[in-house]
């Protein structure tokens, strides 16, 4: 826990225009014991991409309707103390889905004034990390009008690394909610970054070009968000056209993302995945192939040398 509350600490750092700088990190926090320090938003990003997370214990859930009903009696100290307690033993990230189901199915109990109040409490004054992630989730259900006063709080949150996964179904919700995430998008480097091409949504010419020529530019491993960047740049329409060299080179860069499938599911989730890599292969003869390229070719013939066609087109642009 720190020794101040972290909106401060991520404040205290905010560039004039209300940004982070593109290197910063929290402090490590004095009370982890560990040796070896996550980058900001890595311990949730390896649970969202490589574990399947089960339903809380018993006494987890015990401890989560403790917290719970402390908030509801006013008891703030307690209930801080009691989700401190849970988050020892699990993150955030794994229970506030339930934590969100608990307070929306208990609206007869649970006054969501009441839920909103105490979260914007963990938002601002909590010393840990995971609070601050509470206060959060206990906002996603709330409507723009419910934080009025509050959006520049979310908005400077959503710059850290640590919580941009926190703020952005907070934010898309907003008038104008996916315009601000593309400019988090675009300023935050890392584990932010990716989440946030998670809810970036491709509304205009120039995010989809954004996603062509940034997406797999994550600051992480380029196959997080390589899926992301395919769909959402259109890059299986644009295989139908006339490429420019550089739109080439991009579509090989996201190409090269997907076909890495050890970190994470990429060219197998790809719609008519056969169909792309011929599309792909066939405007790979227009163009001057780069060293990164002619990898990119030698992944797919490697990976798909039983398919004829694929093994053909390959053959002729590595020996040709």
């Amino acid at each position: 826990m720190y020794d101040r509350p972290i909106l401060a600490i991520i404040r205290e750092n905010l560039f004039s225009e209300g940004r982070l700088p593109r290197d910063f990190s929290l402090p490590k926090d004095p009370d982890d014991e560990s040796s070896f320090l996550f980058a900001d938003g890595a311990q949730d990003g390896i649970i969202y991409f490589h574990t399947q997370p089960g339903k809380l214990n018993d006494e987890e859930a015990d401890l989560l309707v403790d917290a719970l009903n402390a908030m509801l009696g006013g008891h703030i100290d307690t209930a801080d103390e009691l989700f401190l307690k849970l988050t020892k033993t699990r993150r955030v990230l794994e229970f506030g889905g339930a934590l969100c189901d608990i307070v929306e199915e208990n609206v007869d109990r649970i006054n969501p004034i009441h839920a909103y109040s105490y979260g914007m409490h963990l938002i601002t004054m909590a010393k840990d990390k995971e609070l601050v992630k509470i206060g959060l989730v206990l906002h996603h259900k709330a409507t723009e009008d419910h934080l009025k006063g509050f959006k520049q709080i979310i908005t400077d949150l959503a710059y850290c690394n640590e919580f941009t996964w926190f703020c952005l179904p907070i934010i898309q919700k907003w008038d104008g909610g996916n315009d601000l995430i593309f400019e988090i998008a675009k300023h935050v480097y890392g584990w932010g970054r990716v989440h946030a091409c998670v809810f970036l949504e491709p509304e205009t010419w120039e995010i989809k070009q954004w996603f062509l020529t940034e997406g797999v530019d994550n600051g992480v491993i380029p196959p997080y968000t390589a899926l992301e960047t395919w769909n959402k740049s259109d890059a299986a329409s644009l295989l139908d056209c006339r490429l420019s060299q550089e739109g080439f080179t991009c579509i090989s860069r996201i190409m090269a993302a997907l076909l890495d499938e050890v970190p994470c599911r990429g060219i197998s989730l790809v719609e008519e995945p056969e169909t792309a890599i011929h599309k792909f292969l066939n405007q790979a003869k227009s163009f001057k192939l780069s060293p990164d390229d002619y990898k990119v070719i030698e992944t797919i013939e490697k990976r798909w040398d039983r398919d004829e066609l694929i093994a053909s087109l390959c053959e002729d642009l590595l020996y040709r």
